[in-house]
C-alpha cells in the first residue's frame, strides 16, 4: 500500500509540468481614439506572421476585443473604424 502511494505520487508529479505547456494564446485589449475614448464597433484582425491564419473580430460597446485559441507565434494587428 504505501509503495502504490508512491508510485501514484511519483506519476502525479512527472505528469504535472505537462498539463502547463501552452500551446494557444489569447489576444485582448481595447480599442481607443487618440482622446482615450474607446471605440465600439472596430474591425480588430490579427495574422499570424508565419502562417498567415488570420482571425477577425468587432469591439463591443466599451471598445474591448478577443481573440482566443490563437495558436503560439508573431502575429500584426490591424484596427479599422470609420
Amino acid at each position: 500500500p504505501r509503495e502504490v502511494m508512491w508510485r501514484l505520487l511519483l506519476a502525479f508529479l512527472v505528469t504535472l509540468p505537462a498539463f502547463a505547456q501552452a500551446i494557444s494564446g489569447t489576444l485582448e485589449g481595447y480599442v481607443k481614439d487618440s482622446g482615450g475614448a474607446t471605440i465600439p464597433g472596430a474591425s480588430v484582425t490579427a495574422k499570424n506572421v508565419d502562417t498567415g491564419l488570420t482571425r477577425k473580430t468587432v469591439t463591443n460597446e466599451k471598445g474591448y476585443f478577443q481573440h482566443t485559441f490563437l495558436p503560439l507565434g508573431e502575429y500584426e494587428v490591424l484596427v479599422e473604424a470609420s
